[in-house]
C-alpha cells in the first residue's frame, strides 16, 4: 500500500473520533484526568543487536518479561477501552516468539485499536518475516491500521558498527524487501525503514535517503534523544551527546526535508519540530498526548506516562486505572509537564498529536507553508518559546 494511501486511510479512521477528540480536549480534560488513547509497550529489552546509541540490550532478561498469561488479566479491564494507538516496541519485539498471539489479545481487549505499530532491527530475517506477516494478515482480517519500520542506521558497514552486528544491513535488507512485497498486496499494512541520527552515522544520512529513494521505501528520520524509561541510555549522552557541528548538520537536513514533504505529513510535522528545537535551544514547539491521554508499559509491567516519567508502579502488584489515576501520580505527571515537556526532543506518536490537539497543528501548517516556501526564513517563523514554570 502507498504511504499517501494509508495516510488517508488512517486520516478516514481518525476522523471517525473528531467529536470525542473535541470535548476530550477542551472539557474533559480540563474537568478530571481523561483515559489513555495511546500506548507504547516495550515487551522486552532482550535484542540481536548491540547499538552504540541504545542500551536497552544491557537490560534484556527473558525471565523478567510479562507472559501472555500476566499480561492478559492487566488487559482485562474497561480503562483500556479508549485506547486506539499501540506502538510494540523494546528490545526487539520479534524476540519474543508470542508476539502474534501477543498481537491479537491488544486487539481482543482494546475495542477502539485504529492502529498498531511496530519497531524492528530485521537482523533475525528468518523469524522476523514469518512472524510479522501473520499479524498482518491478522490485523488486515480485523481491519485495524499496522506500520512496521525496519531500523536502518547506514548503508552497509555503517549500519553494522552502528548496530555492532556483522552483516547485519545483509540481514535486514532482506527483512525490508519481504515487508515491502507484502506491504503491496495488504491495504492495511504501511511499510518503511527508520534511521536515528547521531554524530556517529551523520556522514551517511544522505545515503540512507539516496539508497531508501532508489529502493521505494518510506524513511523516517529521528534525532537521538536520552531517556532511560525507553532507551537506557543517559550515561551516553555526554559521550555522544550533540554538539553545535551536528546541530548545524541537523537542522539544515531537517528543513530540507519539511521542503520535500507533504506539510500534511506527520514527518513534515516531526523535522519542523526537530530544527525548531536545535534553533531555539531546545524549546518545544510541537505538543504531545503523552501529556494528558499516554502511558508507557515496560516489560517487567513497570508502568510510566511517558518515557520522561518515574516508575507509577507495577501492573502485576496494582491495576493500571489505580496507578494512573492515583493523586501522587497525576501530581507527578503535572511537574513533568512544567519542567520536562517544554524542551522534550520525543516524537513519539507525533501523528495523533497534530489529530488530536487541533489549534496547535492549525498553526505548524501556516508555518510549514511559509518554511517552505522560503526555508531561509526559517527563524523568523519560530513561536515564542513559553517560558518554563
Amino acid at each position: 500500500m502507498s504511504i499517501s494511501t494509508f495516510r488517508l486511510h488512517y486520516l478516514a479512521k481518525a476522523a471517525t473520533g473528531v467529536p470525542r477528540d473535541l470535548v476530550n480536549t477542551f472539557i474533559n480534560s480540563k474537568l478530571h484526568p481523561i483515559r489513555p488513547t495511546v500506548l507504547i509497550y516495550n515487551c522486552t529489552w532482550v535484542c540481536d543487536a548491540k547499538c552504540t546509541m541504545c542500551n536497552n540490550w544491557k537490560w534484556g532478561d527473558r525471565k523478567s518479561d510479562m507472559t501472555l498469561d500476566q499480561l492478559e488479566p492487566v488487559l482485562n479491564s474497561p480503562f483500556w477501552g479508549a485506547v486506539e494507538n499501540l506502538n510494540i516496541s523494546g528490545g526487539e519485539p520479534t524476540t519474543r516468539l508470542d508476539l502474534p498471539e501477543m498481537v491479537e489479545m491488544f486487539q481482543k481487549h482494546l475495542p477502539r485499536l485504529r492502529k498498531v505499530g511496530i519497531n524492528t532491527t530485521g537482523l533475525t530475517p528468518a523469524r522476523a518475516i514469518p512472524m510479522l506477516t501473520r499479524i498482518v494478515e491478522f490485523c488486515a482480517a480485523k481491519g485495524v491500521l499496522i506500520s512496521i519500520r525496519v531500523s536502518l542506521d547506514g548503508i552497509g558497514d555503517v549500519h553494522d558498527q552502528v548496530r555492532t552486528v556483522k552483516n547485519g544491513f545483509n540481514k535486514a535488507s532482506k527483512t525490508i524487501e519481504a515487508m515491502q512485497s507484502l506491504a503491496k498486496t495488504h491495504p492495511n499494512f504501511s511499510f518503511g525503514i527508520a534511521s536515528t541520527i547521531f554524530a556517529k552515522n551523520m556522514p551517511d544520512a544522505e545515503n540512507i535517503l539516496a539508497w531508501a529513494r532508489t529502493k521505494d521505501l518510506d524513511v523516517v528520520f529521528n534525532m537521538l534523544r536520552f531517556t532511560d524509561a525507553m532507551l537506557h541510555n543517559k550515561e551516553l549522552q555526554e559521550s555522544i551527546g550533540f554538539h553545535e557541528p551536528e546541530e548545524a548538520f541537523m537542522r539544515k537536513f531537517f528543513l530540507d526535508r519539511v521542503q520535500e514533504e507533504s506539510v500534511l505529513s506527520g514527518q513534515a510535522y516531526m523535522y519542523l519540530h526537530y530544527a525548531d528545537m536545535i534553533a531555539n535551544g531546545y524549546h518545544r514547539t510541537m505538543p504531545c498526548p503523552f501529556k494528558d491521554q499516554g502511558l508507557l508499559l515496560n516489560p517487567n509491567g513497570d508502568l510510566h506516562y511517558c518515557e520522561n516519567s518515574e516508575k507509577l508502579g507495577n501492573v502485576l502488584d496494582d491495576s493500571a486505572e489505580s496507578l494512573y489515576f492515583k493523586a501522587e501520580n497525576l501530581k507527578h505527571r503535572e511537574s513533568i509537564k512544567n519542567e520536562t515537556c517544554p524542551t522534550c526532543l520525543s516524537p513519539c506518536q507525533v501523528n495523533v498529536s497534530a489529530m488530536k490537539q487541533f489549534i496547535p497543528y492549525a498553526k505548524f501548517l501556516k508555518r510549514a507553508y511559509s518554511v517552505k516556501r522560503a526555508p531561509e526564513r526559517h527563524l523568523e517563523t519560530l513561536p515564542a518559546v513559553e517560558p518554563t514554570r
